[in-house]
């Protein structure tokens, strides 16, 4: 019973990352899943499956930031391409 205890604070640890990221990122959703599921995942397998859980909700973040277009880091050095060739 105290094993399953701790293992789950471990698990609501490690689900911080992506629930922290989520927020920072506009993706709450995925955060509030993420930390669910790290939580449940170390009370029933301890961090093995917590840490896949937070890192796989992790990437989903990322992953949906890309596939929207919100995530972009090259966007400031195709403006400046695009401005170069306009100038010409």
């Amino acid at each position: 019973m105290y094993a399953a205890l701790l293992n789950a604070a471990i698990g609501f640890l490690f689900g911080l990352i992506p629930l922290i990221f989520g927020i920072i990122k506009g993706r709450l959703k995925y955060g509030i899943l993420g930390i669910i599921s790290a939580t449940l995942g170390g009370a029933i397998l301890g961090i093995i499956l917590s840490i896949p859980a937070a890192a796989v909700f992790t990437w989903l973040i990322v992953r949906s930031l890309r596939s929207s277009g919100d995530f972009a880091p090259d966007s400031k050095i195709a403006d400046a391409q695009a401005l170069d060739s306009e100038d010409n």
